[in-house]
């Protein structure tokens, strides 16, 4: 993706495929120098989750960079601080 100001251009080889149930549980091995998810952190524990199929998707949740890279904007709310257009809906 380019940005142009705040409009993203995607290539046109790309599809963005809306409806997507996701299940996404970011799961950290420090030894191997994998980040921490920050709410956990604050939190002292391990229970928040990215997606979770079917029930809900982290309010600090922006998306999936490839390869692996979760985007989270922890501890604002994903909506503060993304763009219309980088959202596919209204949240």
């Amino acid at each position: 993706m380019r940005v142009y100001g705040r409009e993203f251009i995607m290539d046109s080889r790309i599809k963005k495929l809306i409806g997507s149930n996701m299940d996404i549980d970011f799961i950290s091995d420090i030894k191997f120098g994998d980040s921490q998810c920050p709410w956990n952190v604050a939190d002292g524990t391990n229970t928040h989750k990215c997606a979770v199929k079917n029930i809900s998707i982290c309010k600090y949740f922006c998306g999936v960079q490839l390869l692996d890279s979760v985007l989270c904007s922890y501890p604002h709310v994903a909506k503060s601080v993304l763009s219309s257009a980088e959202m596919d809906r209204d949240m």
